[in-house]
């Protein structure tokens, strides 16, 4: 099983100050072609997916749809286990029960993922060892429960500011 996570672009608190907008906020042009572009330098390092899974929100949607036009042969799926509102342990169980032989990207937030790893790892939901950044990927690869390998891949100004 290969798992990807990816972070869209998203103001860090706009959500609980206006959730009912947050909900319909689009990806600005800016936040397209900054994704594309990560997507486009990291895309020979990641495994095709099998399915591109993505959350209810509007940029959410948009993000996937532009992960999709990379990989076109993959099933694009909305689920409301990525919803910010839901429970982070949903996500971790659904996961459980998907086909081990499978690649499976999932397009969600923040922080909704932190608390889906590190139920993978074993750790409590609200454990604060990873954050994503914007536009952030997370794989995991090996059967989940029987051990595996996470690597994270950084925006490339991220990079650029840590050398």
């Amino acid at each position: 099983m290969k798992l990807v996570f990816i972070r869209h672009a998203h103001a860090e608190g706009h959500f609980l100050q206006k959730p009912k907008e947050d909900w319909l906020r689009e990806l600005t042009l800016k936040g397209r072609r900054q994704f594309a572009t990560n997507l486009k330098s990291i895309k020979p390092y990641l495994p095709p997916p099998d399915v591109i899974f993505c959350s209810p929100l509007v940029r959410s949607i948009q993000t996937a749809e532009i992960v999709w036009e990379s990989w076109k042969g993959a099933q694009l799926e909305l689920i409301t286990d990525l919803d910010l509102l839901d429970d982070p342990r949903h996500l971790v169980e659904h996961i459980s029960i998907l086909p081990h032989e499978g690649t499976y990207f999932f397009v969600g937030h923040e922080p909704h993922f932190s608390s889906v790893v590190a139920g993978l790892l074993g750790l409590h939901p609200e454990h604060d060892f990873l954050r994503f950044k914007k536009g952030g990927f997370l794989v995991i690869e090996g059967e989940v429960w029987d051990g595996f390998m996470m690597t994270m891949f950084a925006p490339p100004k991220l990079i650029e500011a840590l050398a």
